[in-house]
């Protein structure tokens, strides 16, 4: 059982760094000055 808890915390872990992850890059990519547009 332990196990199980283990992994289910692993995963909301995983979707949580990977949900934020992308908010913070499609907040540089969109909506912050320096973003992409400096980058060309």
């Amino acid at each position: 059982m332990a196990s199980k808890n283990n992994s289910t915390l692993l995963g909301k872990l995983i979707f949580a760094a990977t949900g934020v992850a992308m908010v913070g890059f499609f907040w540089w990519l969109l909506i912050y000055d320096h973003g992409v547009g400096a980058m060309h």
